[in-house]
C-alpha cells in the first residue's frame, strides 16, 4: 500500500540529488573560471568553510549549542568578516550566488561524507559524552568540555522540570552540544 507521504519524499529525494548535484556543478564550473574571473570567490568560500570548522571545532561543541548575546554579536560580526573575505571587491548578485552555492555544496558534500566515512564523522563532530552517571558528576569530562554543574540543572529544568542533580540519573553532552537529561526513575518536577 503506497501512502501519498511515501510519494512526497520520493519527490523530495530526487529535488534534493538534483540541487545539490547542480549546486556542485555550478560550484566546480566557477572554480574553473566558467563564469569569468569568479574562481578566486569559490576557492575563497572553501577555504572560509573550511577554517570556520576548524575554528568552531576546536572551540567546543558548546559555542553554538547556547546563544547567548555575545555569541549572537559574535556570529555577527564572524559573517560579515567572511562575507568580505568571500567576496573581496567583487559584491556582485552572481558572485554571492557562487559564493552560497560552494558553501551549501561544500555542507552537503560533508554530511555525505560524514556517513560513509564514520572516523570523519567523529573528528569533525566528535562524540556523545556521558557528563554525570549514577547521580555522580564526571570530573574529566565536565573539565574537557568546559561545563559545571549548573549546565546540567539548567538542561534538566529545561528538559524535565528537575532542579538538582539527585533527579538526574544520567547526563549526556550530544554530539550538537545540547545535554540531554535521563531522570531517576520516578523524579518529579
Amino acid at each position: 500500500m503506497a501512502f501519498a507521504s511515501d510519494r512526497a519524499v520520493t519527490w523530495e529525494t530526487r529535488l534534493h540529488r538534483l540541487g545539490c548535484g547542480a549546486f556542485a556543478a555550478i560550484a566546480i564550473l566557477g572554480a574553473a573560471g566558467q563564469f569569468g574571473d569568479r574562481a578566486a570567490v569559490v576557492v575563497n568560500a572553501v577555504l572560509i568553510y573550511l577554517f570556520l570548522l576548524v575554528v568552531f571545532r576546536v572551540a567546543g561543541r558548546r559555542t553554538l549549542a547556547q546563544t547567548t548575546t555575545f555569541d549572537l554579536v559574535l556570529i555577527l560580526i564572524i559573517g560579515d568578516a567572511t562575507q568580505q573575505a568571500l567576496l573581496g571587491q567583487d559584491t556582485t548578485l552572481a558572485s554571492g550566488a557562487l559564493a552560497v552555492l560552494t558553501l551549501v555544496s561544500l555542507d552537503v558534500a560533508l554530511t555525505h561524507l560524514k556517513r560513509l566515512f564514520p572516523v570523519l564523522d567523529r573528528l569533525i563532530e566528535g562524540e556523545a559524552v556521558v557528563i554525570l552517571a549514577n547521580g555522580q558528576l564526571r570530573e574529566q569530562p565536565m573539565i574537557a568540555n568546559v561545563l559545571d554543574a549548573d549546565d546540567v540543572i539548567a538542561a534538566a529544568r529545561e528538559n524535565h522540570g528537575l532542579t538538582d542533580l539527585a533527579s538526574v540519573r544520567e547526563a549526556v553532552l550530544e554530539k550538537d552540544g545540547k545535554i540531554s537529561i535521563v531522570p531517576v526513575a520516578g523524579s518529579r518536577p
